[in-house]
């Protein structure tokens, strides 16, 4: 946590900054909420204004001004206002949960955290600084927040953790929502002698779409796997196909084309599809034995959780944290208008000050 605590500590002189939607400065004005030994700066909170304004643009459409519209019900200003306040209790929560269970975060979640600020901060600085977001606010209220906050849902969720889900509950999300794959593909070009690319013509594609179809089938009659087909495409036209890693994708994200030709195959078999650039073999594999491996990785069996229980668990922590003594900083969150925020991001929403929609709340 070193590095955070000097980050933090240099950012103390930005804090100033602070006064882009706050008004005049005061020391009073330059914190947001505080829980223990937790105190968010106000930059945090203008940030989680930011997220939520660009949430209601994405509610109420790009034809639309986004705090002269309604959002479920509510007006527009009070509802942004509302999710910037969840914001901060979710905030709280995750700080206090991860330090009660004696989560740290470890040199790779550190330099995540600062890989993760620098790209975010070299896009969105003007628009940040013009709202009086300092950098260091922006990496505590984002960054550092969503750091904790996937730790926190995998350990709670994990083996062992207060909200254990079981392995029959994982395999069943697992094996119904993901498909297992593998694929090859070639590319309808070829290069001349002067080492120019050109595009096949017709009987090629032809030559190359026959050909490539009945290595699918081969594969599909269990006469050879993927690798031996790779091979055999590259003595039949010279050219080395491109050849994937095995690979596990959710269904409900997969390309139209793969899950089509995907749907209707049983474990080993293969198909052909084609594409206006690409002719490629994708074979289905044993959803299963992959099932075995992710329990094994400890990355991959977190991004399951993740999937699982990451929008409910950002509603989750905003619960708790509403249960917690909270102590908001009312009368400096109050002089930081939606308005202002209109001016800098645009009224509908699309200028690029618009942050990362709900990212400030997500575990995915």
């Amino acid at each position: 946590m070193t590095k955070i605590f000097k980050r933090a500590a240099a950012g103390v002189m930005a804090l100033a900054m602070c006064a882009g939607l706050s008004g005049c400065y005061s020391e009073n004005n330059t914190w947001a909420v505080k829980s223990g030994d937790t105190t968010l700066p106000i930059g945090g909170y203008i940030y989680y204004l930011s997220s939520a304004y660009s949430e209601a643009a994405g509610k109420v459409g790009s034809d639309s001004e986004v705090l002269k519209s309604d959002i479920e019900g509510q007006n527009s200003s009070d509802w942004i206002k509302s999710k910037a306040t969840d914001y901060l209790y979710s905030y709280c929560y995750v700080n206090d949960k991860f330090n009660e269970l004696g989560l740290t975060l470890d040199e790779d979640d550190l330099d995540s955290v600062d890989y993760v600020t620098s790209n975010m901060w070299g896009y969105y600085k003007e628009p940040f600084e013009d709202m009086g977001i300092a950098e260091s606010s922006f990496e505590e209220a984002y960054s550092v927040y969503n750091s904790k906050l996937t730790k926190l849902l995998h350990t709670m969720y994990g083996k062992g953790g207060e909200l254990e889900l079981s392995e029959d509950e994982l395999h069943d999300h697992y094996t119904d929502g993901y498909v297992y794959y593998q694929y090859l593909y070639a590319d309808l070009t070829i290069t001349g002698d002067d080492g120019e690319s050109a595009e096949m013509d017709e009987d090629e594609k032809s030559e190359v779409k026959e050909y490539l179809e009945d290595q699918a089938k081969l594969i599909s009659d269990g006469r050879i796997d993927l690798d031996t087909a790779s091979a055999n495409y590259a003595n039949f036209k010279g050219t080395q196909p491109t050849l994937g890693e095995p690979i596990a994708y959710a269904k409900d994200s997969l390309n139209d084309l793969f899950a089509e030709a995907l749907e209707p195959l049983k474990d080993g078999e293969a198909a052909f599809v084609e594409t206006a650039t690409r002719y490629y073999i994708v074979q289905k594999l044993d959803i299963e034995e992959d099932f075995k491996a992710l329990l094994e990785d400890e990355s991959r069996l977190g991004s399951l959780l993740s999937d699982m229980r990451g929008k409910d668990f950002s509603q989750y922590t905003i619960d708790q944290g509403k249960s917690m003594d909270v102590q908001i900083n009312q009368s400096a969150i109050n002089g930081i208008k939606p308005s202002k925020v209109a001016e800098i991001m645009g009224k509908n929403g699309t200028s690029s000050g618009e942050s990362s929609e709900s990212e400030s709340s997500s575990a995915e």
